[in-house]
């Protein structure tokens, strides 16, 4: 197993925040940019990569959550007190459909069958007469 250098330390650290290209990375940590592709192919320098990306957006998850009740509860203020009908009508919207589920727009899918299933008038009439000449004959 082979233990990551400070270059390669850096690297992943400056990947990992996902701020700057590679190419300003390679030239921080005084490496070529195709140094970099390189090492992303080996087995431990992307694990602990991966290991590293695992851990902020574990992070980030835990800060999200963290402040979610206090968003929650100012989304339902900023409802009550707004005098714009519009972001009113957003936000509850919003917190229904949080709640409910978004609703599937099934008005749409039939719409679009009717549209399918629909025949020309000329053509009914045409295969009503070739029906009521048929009928005739037997």
């Amino acid at each position: 197993m082979e233990i990551l250098d400070e270059r390669k330390n850096k690297v992943i650290n400056e990947l990992v925040e996902g701020v700057k290209t590679k190419t300003d990375i390679a030239k921080g940590a005084g490496v070529s940019r195709q140094a970099i592709y390189d090492w992303l192919s080996n087995t431990e320098f992307k694990a602990e990569l991966d290991r590293r990306l695992q851990q902020r957006k574990v992070l980030v998850e835990k800060v999200i959550d963290s402040k979610l009740e206090s968003a929650v509860d100012e989304l339902i203020e900023l409802a009550h007190t707004t005098t714009n009908s519009r972001v009113k009508a957003q936000v509850l919207q919003y917190i229904i459909d949080r709640g409910l589920g978004k609703p599937t727009s099934t008005h749409k899918i039939e719409t679009d069958m009717n549209a399918a299933n629909e025949v020309d008038k000329d053509i009914l009439d045409a295969e009503f007469e070739e029906w009521e000449v048929e009928k005739e004959d037997e």
